[in-house]
């Protein structure tokens, strides 16, 4: 099993595999690159320390969503639920 990419994907998924979101946005990108590299799934698996039945679930998700797959939430202080400095909680 083997996954082609654009090089506008490769790109981003090295960069996300450089500055990953998260542990799981890391471990895929990197089976990504490395599928896309041509590397066994069993390898892949190995390397990611999970089954190859996560790793081909990985790559049905990208194969229906491409890099929306991998999209992870900004972190904590971006969006809705943002503590504004107008709290009185936050008068020392």
């Amino acid at each position: 099993m083997s996954v082609q990419l654009s090089e506008t994907e490769r790109s981003r998924l090295r960069g996300m595999a450089r500055r990953p979101r998260s542990r799981k946005q890391y471990y895929r990108a990197r089976a990504l690159l490395d599928l896309d590299a041509g590397r066994p799934i069993e390898e892949v698996a190995r390397v990611a320390k999970v089954g190859i039945e996560r790793v081909e679930e990985w790559l049905d998700g990208f194969g229906r969503l491409r890099l929306a797959y991998l999209d992870e939430p900004a972190g904590p202080r971006a969006g809705p639920g943002r503590r504004g400095g107008d709290d009185e909680d936050d008068e020392a």
